[in-house]
């Protein structure tokens, strides 16, 4: 398959790349009018780099404070500057190490974010302070052909919900996938390594260490070293789940290339009814807390969830996939098991034979029948918890829900497949992209 088509359809034209160039520039300029002495601007992203995909091209502009000014002095400086360069502008704070502010013209977002001035080889005094480093090694390394194998790379992971390294997606960032092509040369060279990968994998671009048994242990599925910052993992936030799926993903497309990779199609409700089939998918839905940020909401969605799926396995479920979905006023956790029910009767493991006085207690706990298996008393007895519905409204007894969704809990729906295709089609096709693979 030739991927000059696809190129075609992700790549902005020349008036969309002009046009966002100069809305980042004007920006720029109006920020440093209101801005106080001695404080620069940075442009840096995608749209600086040339590497943002057709109908995107979000802005990121740093503010670069001198080191005298405290993280809520650079905020209130630059929402002050932001407030008077842009009076009509829609505007947010988000949340990263420190707040930034979000604001949007003509269609575009614009992240305008405070920052410590950095050169290679020094202290992080502020996370986002290497930003500046990565838009100048990046600018310095990038031939503009990769440019071109970059926009494939985040289209061809975007498609597949493994772009961004946000908590909501915990994958590849945009400098992640700029620092893939400039480490592998193309995009096609970057799918047959990876198709390849065996995990954990270890990627040292400018061989700052001597070995790459040198490389520190980052406990991570994959560990990128970061160029301006040899203590640094960029691939850190990348889960090993999403990882052996990327592995998946290449192979498969290496095998049989095709567009679906990069444009996968809408599933209609016939569609999504089909793939329901026979399967056992379930939702607990619950409201969304209110003013909680993405970032915070996300990290306490994701945590619920791995709760759940921990609680399910103890009762003895077979869980084949969880995925937490949020719309505007609701959360979605959807989650598929081997089956619903299981037997009404299951198997308690007790202590060796020879351990007299913890098999006399555990007799006296079970009531038997007994049997011997490995050396060790074992019980049959009743199951509590033997389908689903019992499950989950144990589960909502809990008290162990992260703070924000603690209280939405207990009062969650649980639904079954009608309801999920009538109201949640969408968190049922993300489901599906994010768990299943299909040719």
């Amino acid at each position: 398959m030739e991927l000059k088509k696809i190129l075609k359809q992700i790549t902005p034209s020349r008036a969309q790349a002009t046009g966002a160039k100069k809305l980042a520039e004007s920006t720029q300029r109006a920020l440093e009018k209101h801005l106080p002495k001695g404080v620069k601007t940075l442009l840096a992203g995608s749209v600086a780099k040339g590497t943002f995909l057709k109908d995107a091209g979000d802005i990121d502009l740093f503010a670069i404070f001198p080191i005298s000014y405290s993280k809520e002095e650079m905020f209130k400086s630059l929402e002050k500057a932001a407030k008077s360069a842009f009076p009509r502008a829609k505007r947010e704070t988000g949340y990263a190490e420190h707040p930034y502010l979000r604001i949007y013209l003509k269609g575009k977002r614009l992240d305008l974010v405070p920052s410590y001035k950095m050169k290679k080889g020094e202290r992080v005094k502020s996370a986002v302070d290497r930003s500046q480093l990565h838009a100048e090694y990046v600018l310095s390394k990038l031939k503009p052909a990769q440019e071109k194998e970059v926009l494939l790379l985040k289209q061809f992971l975007k498609a597949n919900l493994l772009y961004g390294a946000e908590i909501k997606t915990k994958g590849f960032s945009g400098y992640l996938c700029e620092l893939m092509i400039l480490h592998y040369g193309s995009f096609l060279k970057f799918l047959k390594a990876a198709s390849m990968w065996k995990l954990p994998v270890v990627i040292d671009q400018e061989k700052q260490y001597k070995t790459l048994r040198a490389v520190p242990d980052f406990k991570s599925p994959l560990t990128v070293i970061d160029p301006v910052d040899l203590m640094r993992n960029v691939g850190a936030v990348v889960t090993h789940g999403n990882a052996q799926r990327l592995i998946f993903l290449c192979a498969a497309y290496l095998d049989n290339p095709s567009m679906e990779f990069f444009f996968p199609k809408d599933l209609d409700s016939e569609e999504l009814s089909n793939n329901l089939n026979e399967r056992a998918i379930f939702a607990l839905v619950f409201e969304k807390p209110k003013g909680v940020v993405d970032d915070i909401l996300w990290g306490q969605l994701w945590r619920v969830s791995g709760q759940f799926e921990s609680f399910l396995k103890k009762a003895e479920f077979t869980v084949l996939g969880v995925h937490p979905y949020a719309s505007e006023t609701e959360c979605v956790i959807l989650f598929e098991l081997r089956s619903p029910v299981l037997p009404k009767t299951q198997t308690f493991r007790g202590p060796y034979l020879d351990q007299h006085e913890h098999v006399s207690v555990f007799m006296k706990k079970r009531k038997g029948p007994f049997y011997f298996d490995h050396g060790r008393i074992h019980a049959m007895g009743e199951r509590p918890l033997w389908n689903i519905g019992l499950a989950i409204k144990q589960f909502k007894k809990g008290k162990t829900a992260p703070s924000h969704v603690q209280e939405q809990i207990p009062k969650a729906k649980f639904l079954g497949h009608k309801s999920i295709l009538e109201d949640y089609a969408d968190a049922l096709e993300e489901y599906f992209r994010a768990n299943w693979f299909s040719n």
